[in-house]
């Protein structure tokens, strides 16, 4: 009998011991995240009402992304990108502050396996993201996988800020490589036989000026597009893995990994047109969580060339 009471009241300490050491990180997880809703609150009012940023890219991009939506649908997607632009240039400040359990909850990995058994089969990885969702919470993924996880960059003239990006995307694992010199260092580490590495890619964005342009038709236009991943997966053999972003709730997403092992790769643009078919699926499902306000469609299909 005694026993029995020595053993609840061991186990009672425990509890209180657990709560008492967990408490301070949730009280600071939910202030944290209050505070952090009434800052994208005024960002929101800021950006759409005073500053109006980008206002005519953003409506220009959604009408003709999007040309049988009546004009009050289009106010509305535009109304929505404002709050999750808002949310969005705060979320990497969240996540860098938030207890690690809030990390959690705030990026959520649906299927982590895919990743699991590639590395078992020792194959390097390149991840194609996107400007869809969030992808700066994509910094965790060396808390999910094996790899080592890579990623490019683009370095600020200003030091303190660019320290201070670096700081914000690295601190949890990730390898950051310059972005210039990043295609020939990105390939060298795939081709890596010892250590299968993973690389993460934004692979959405426009071309850079002077290159030779490829156009696929995506979102009902004839869109440039970069070819560098798809080059890579070719040169190396990588597997390839889109990375599917989906918002839950405000700051929370849930990231699912697709394997792209259909697309014929000695066919040119057909990893490319793979990926830009999930992204546009993505974008469909929920049209306001992709960057609107980034001038997509600078380059005119004039100037690019065309894929069979």
């Amino acid at each position: 009998m005694k026993t029995s009471i020595e053993q609840h009241r061991r186990s009672l300490r425990q509890i209180v011991a657990s709560l008492l050491t967990e408490l301070p990180a949730t009280l600071f997880g939910k202030v944290l995240l209050c505070s952090t809703a009434f800052l994208s609150i005024l960002l929101s009012f800021l950006l759409r009402f005073v500053l109006q940023y980008r206002k005519s890219v953003i409506r220009k991009n959604l009408t003709t992304s999007f040309p049988t939506k009546p004009s009050r649908e289009i106010r509305k997607l535009m109304s929505a990108y404002y709050r999750h632009m808002s949310d969005l240039l705060l979320e990497p400040f969240l996540f860098y502050l938030a207890p690690e359990r809030l990390r959690k909850r705030l990026a959520n990995y649906i299927n982590p396996e895919v990743l699991e058994l590639l590395y078992t089969d020792r194959r390097p990885v390149i991840v194609f993201a996107s400007h869809y969702g969030n992808w700066e919470y994509l910094i965790n993924l060396p808390q999910v996988t094996d790899y080592p996880v890579y990623s490019a960059y683009s370095p600020i003239k200003n030091s303190l800020l660019d320290s201070l990006m670096i700081r914000l995307r690295s601190f949890l694992g990730v390898k950051l490589i310059p972005k210039k010199g990043f295609y020939r260092q990105a390939l060298s580490l795939l081709r890596q036989t010892a250590i299968p590495n993973l690389l993460v890619v934004i692979a959405d964005q426009r071309p850079a000026p002077g290159n030779d342009k490829f156009h696929i038709s995506f979102l009902d236009q004839d869109t440039a597009v970069q070819t560098g991943g798809e080059r890579m997966a070719a040169s190396s053999h990588a597997a390839v893995v889109y990375v599917e972003s989906q918002k839950r709730s405000r700051f929370s997403y849930e990231f699912t990994f697709r394997l792209m092992e259909h697309p014929d790769r000695s066919t040119p643009l057909s990893i490319t047109k793979a990926y830009y078919h999930f992204l546009e699926k993505s974008i469909s499902r929920a049209p306001s969580y992709w960057l609107w306000s980034h001038n997509r469609w600078k380059i005119p299909a004039a100037n690019a060339i065309h894929a069979s």
